[in-house]
């Protein structure tokens, strides 16, 4: 897998692109899969409402809208039709390069939003850049639960069903996801064992976590837990608990409020305590998201000798368990005239028969497909990093014991984090140092939050 990062509005959005190959220059039409002929028709296909179905040759047609051009996308198309002849997937995307990538995101959203909001735009939508709660807010997506209740053939428990609970909105899914990503801490097992400090991860909350890195640091080597800024560590914190913080759907802000306030205090008192520091320091911990079984192995290896992937301290009322977040989620149009089949596609996505790669960015919603991969990783019996990674191309053997834990964490994952671009994070970012660099009170910086994210969220 690749680790792409996009800057958007002074945010970080990071996106696992496995196959973001882009073609073409900025303010040029997206070249949909078939041939540039097709260009004219997708483009109508787009600006017309979903109820107007397109019939060509007897087919119909599925228009699916990403904004990256991705060779998942185009292989789910080839293979699908040629199971389905009466079938045509066609794909827009953007064509898109480094020097105009923020541009053509945001032309992107704007233009999605555009017809989406007007009763346009495709049948199916790919969610990840999108702003899929105002979406379900203004009623233009289908609501996948009643679809999933529905559909016979359709059985949850086939798949990672915390995943599936912890992605509603108003009560139900809107968007699916084909896959997504575990987020945690990765820490040296080595020195945190040395020091004889024994914690229960998989429950701590943000105290915990500053009580146990102050026993680590009084009797081990390191100084401190991890090396962030105060700002940044806050807006991490956020973003774990984001809905205690804000009502995505109700476009309401809860900034100005107890739990937030003393959560800019716990920060502040974790640097000036030196739990966390700014400085390039030696740390026992270190912030982390894990995208595939392989990367499982690989990316805590970046980190330390013999490293262990623990789950991240919890925020106010959260209780056990892990951090995820969504990838190539999946939206209908409620406008769509061919749910039924754009349904079945997303299906289709999920299947065995599309993700076969232990290494393809992303765990899959799908358990067999997830155990599949797992056996292959084994059966592999190696995994080789990066050539242009920390670990320059270095190969690792792979055994059950180096993979332990692995769906512990992926079934414990019940926290969504927010990832989406957005300008919340730059007010929250910008406006708390005042309070870390104590010119202004807790009070008065959450007061100032709350107006600022207030006016954005109901612009």
């Amino acid at each position: 897998m690749r680790k792409a990062w996009l800057s958007l509005g002074g945010c970080l959005l990071m996106i696992a692109a496995t196959a973001c190959s882009a073609g073409g220059g900025p303010g040029e039409a997206a070249q949909p899969e078939g041939g540039a002929n097709k260009n004219e028709a997708q483009a109508d296909t787009t600006s017309k409402t979903a109820e107007s179905v397109q019939l060509q040759g007897g087919k119909k047609t599925v228009v699916l809208s990403t904004f990256f051009e991705d060779d998942f996308f185009k292989d789910a198309k080839r293979k699908y039709e040629a199971k389905h002849p009466n079938i045509e997937i066609q794909l827009h995307y953007v064509p898109t390069d480094d020097s105009h990538g923020e541009e053509n995101v945001e032309n992107f959203i704007k233009k999605t939003n555009t017809q989406m909001l007007s009763g346009k735009g495709p049948d199916l939508v790919e969610m990840d850049l999108l702003p899929m709660d105002n979406y379900v807010n203004k009623k233009v997506l289908a609501n996948l639960s009643d679809i999933m209740e529905k559909d016979p053939e359709f059985k949850k428990d086939q798949y990672f069903q915390n995943i599936l609970e912890g992605i509603r909105l108003n009560g139900s899914v809107y968007g699916m996801p084909i896959n997504f990503f575990l987020y945690g801490l990765v820490g040296d097992e080595e020195a945190i064992r040395k020091t004889g400090v024994t914690f229960d991860d998989a429950r701590w909350t943000w105290s915990e976590f500053s009580e146990t890195a102050k026993a680590l640091a009084k009797k081990g080597d390191q100084r401190y837990a991890f090396m962030i800024y105060p700002s940044g560590l806050l807006n991490e914190m956020v973003k774990n608990n984001f809905s205690l913080y804000v009502d995505q759907v109700n476009r309401k802000a809860n900034f100005q409020s107890e739990s937030f306030i003393n959560l800019m205090k716990q920060v502040k008192s974790m640097f000036d305590e030196k739990v966390v520091t700014e400085e390039a320091r030696q740390a026992y911990f270190r912030m982390t998201h894990i995208v595939s079984p392989a990367d499982y192995i690989l990316t805590p290896k970046e980190n330390f000798a013999q490293p262990k992937l623990y789950s991240r301290p919890k925020g106010e009322g959260q209780k056990a368990g892990d951090f995820f977040r969504t990838y190539r989620t999946m939206g209908i149009n409620e406008k769509s005239a061919v749910k039924k089949e754009a349904w079945d596609f997303i299906k289709f996505l999920m299947s065995e028969e599309m993700q076969p790669s232990p290494e393809r960015a992303g765990f899959p919603l799908n358990k067999a497909v997830f155990h599949k991969q797992v056996n292959q990783l084994l059966q592999t019996g190696t995994v080789k990093a990066h050539e242009l990674g920390p670990l320059k191309g270095k190969t690792f053997q792979v055994t059950e014991a180096d993979l332990q834990g692995l769906e512990q964490h992926l079934s414990g994952a019940v926290y969504q984090v927010a990832f989406k671009p957005s300008k919340l994070e730059g007010i929250i970012i910008k406006e708390s140092e005042a309070f870390f660099k104590g010119q202004k009170s807790a009070e008065d910086v959450a007061k100032l939050i709350q107006n600022r994210a207030t006016t954005f969220l109901n612009e």
